[in-house]
């Protein structure tokens, strides 16, 4: 239980940073919700990596070995994302910023679970 506490509050570091830069993208310059989603979760990205591995999960593995796992597993749950985050755009029925935060938690979800038990898990 600890460790999803831990991964939530890293997930609030990241979330306020890849929100900010998703909703500044949207609203200030103008850029759809889709590549304004691409530009959040690059910018967070490092941020959750070394957060993650070093407060969260306390990894004691190969950094290597981590890293590479880590973007596998960003890829698989940012893809999940995207991917409801277009259905629910698509559809016209949820409001862009709703849309933005109801695909943010199926990443949060489906990402903890595969950091915990492949990523990060206690070898």
């Amino acid at each position: 239980m600890i460790q999803f506490i831990r991964y939530a509050l890293v997930g609030v570091v990241n979330t306020t940073l890849g929100y900010g830069i998703i909703f500044a993208s949207m609203f200030l310059l103008g850029w759809g919700p889709l590549p304004s989603n691409v530009a959040g979760y690059a910018v967070g990205l490092v941020a959750s990596f070394t957060l993650n591995r070093r407060f969260t999960f306390k990894s004691q593995g190969s950094a290597h070995r981590d890293l590479i796992r880590f973007l596998l597993i960003f890829a698989i749950a940012w893809l999940a994302n995207f991917a409801v985050l277009a259905l629910l755009v698509r559809n016209g029925t949820v409001h862009e910023g709703v849309a933005q935060v109801i695909a943010g938690i199926v990443y949060f979800l489906l990402s903890f679970v595969l950091n915990k038990y492949y990523v990060f898990k206690a070898r």
